[in-house]
């Protein structure tokens, strides 16, 4: 029953956010509904349109899976919002579900607090089907037909879906209460795409990432010799094709034969990264698929990430966690917030330089005494993102509404 001092939060999502979720965003969502249900302070709801057999009801006050009809959800959610005394609705998914969302909330009382959670960075909803990243994929695969398509039709359509974008951001900030991003360093790039000045609706609120006293507690600096990816295997996005490149200079390195790379996870590119892999000719290498990260992650003194762009990456604190150092581009806004440069991981300034990135590797991979120091600061590092400490932020940005 719900207390009397309680307030009711609603999260939208378009999975069900349960602790078996999958997805970063579903799991995400799922630890910050935790945490601000255990301050006493708030009831956690969950809307969702879809969700798998199996997954948990009992954690949440109520939740309510949503029609797929927009009309209908519009409704839905409506009910929902009126029966169940919403006081926040907080959208954690997509920005074209956002005016149904506000909508429902705003007819059940004007009072109700909508605000809009992005979990990427603004402006990488646009990478995918761009010229760049079609004439990207056509290198590496030169016979589909959809790669050739990409090269010649973004071109002819990139101004007015430039203009689309700029009035879908303008319009979401112009609807919310708060639009919550992941990193200071979003803002500007926000503002940029929506043409906005104001940024008084704007809060950066990081994810919740947990650290486990025992992970600390059992690290000894005692690893094996082996670098590892993890990633879902999405060339666009995670540009797993340069790791690989990477790796093939690393193994042209008489020194370092005995060292293993390990390529956790999959996805849709899966078959163009192996393919790739052999063309290459690369040597001590493994896919794995998707596979329990944690004694990868327990066995390995390096993380190789290559992404272009990210939201805010929760595997590099993971591995950091562990005592796993990372090495990343510096390609995206979020990645100083839980790399600093030759203190707690190695950032190459150049993204696609693989040069660089392959003599910052090897140097790591040949210094033992300087991975132990950027493992050591790393895992002191991550506690900034504990639960207590981001809710903490969360409280107060929702008791300033």
């Amino acid at each position: 029953m719900t207390s009397p001092k309680s307030r009711n939060i609603l999260f939208y999502s378009e999975n069900f956010c349960g602790e078996q979720s999958r997805g970063g965003l579903e799991q995400a969502t799922f630890r910050i509904a935790k945490a601000l249900k255990e301050t006493g302070q708030w009831e956690v709801f969950n809307a969702f349109r879809s969700k798998r057999e199996g997954d948990e009801k009992a954690f949440y006050s109520n939740l309510i899976e949503l029609s797929r009809s927009d009309s209908k959800f519009e409704k839905e959610l409506e009910n929902f919002i009126r029966s169940n005394r919403i006081d926040v609705v907080v959208n954690m998914s997509r920005f074209f579900r956002h005016k149904f969302i506000v909508r429902a909330a705003k007819k059940v009382n004007p009072d109700i607090k909508v605000l809009f959670m992005q979990h990427f960075a603004p402006g990488s909803e646009k990478k995918k089907p761009t010229y760049a990243s079609g004439w990207h994929l056509l290198k590496l695969n030169p016979l589909n037909p959809l790669y050739w398509l990409r090269t010649t039709v973004y071109p002819l359509i990139k101004l007015p879906r430039n203009l689309i974008w700029k009035k879908i951001y303008r319009d979401v900030y112009d609807e919310s209460d708060k639009v919550i991003l992941l990193s200071e360093g979003y803002i500007e790039s926000y503002k940029d795409i929506a043409g906005i000045q104001e940024d008084n609706k704007f809060t950066a609120i990081p994810n919740i990432f947990d650290l486990e006293n025992e992970k600390v507690a059992e690290y000894s600096g005692v690893k094996e010799k082996r670098v590892l990816i993890l990633s879902r295997m999405d060339e666009i996005q995670k540009r797993i094709s340069l790791a690989l490149k990477v790796w093939k200079k690393v193994m042209e390195n008489d020194d370092l034969t005995d060292w293993h790379l390990d390529i956790v996870g999959s996805g849709h590119d899966i078959s163009l990264e192996k393919r790739l892999a052999k063309r290459l000719d690369l040597k001590n290498y493994t896919f794995h698929g998707w596979k329990n990260r944690e004694p990868f992650m327990r066995r390995t003194p390096i993380m190789m990430m290559t992404s272009e762009y990210e939201g805010l990456p929760l595997s590099v604190l993971e591995a950091q966690a562990y005592g796993c150092v990372p090495i990343a581009f510096d390609s995206f806004k979020s990645i100083h917030d839980v790399v600093t440069d030759d203190e707690t991981g190695i950032l190459i300034e150049n993204f696609g330089d693989i040069v660089t990135f392959a003599n910052k590797l090897i140097d790591l991979m040949k210094n033992k005494d300087k991975r132990l120091e950027l493992a050591e600061q790393g895992i002191k590092e991550v506690t900034r993102f504990s639960s207590k400490i981001i809710v903490d932020r969360w409280q107060q940005m929702l008791n300033s509404l």
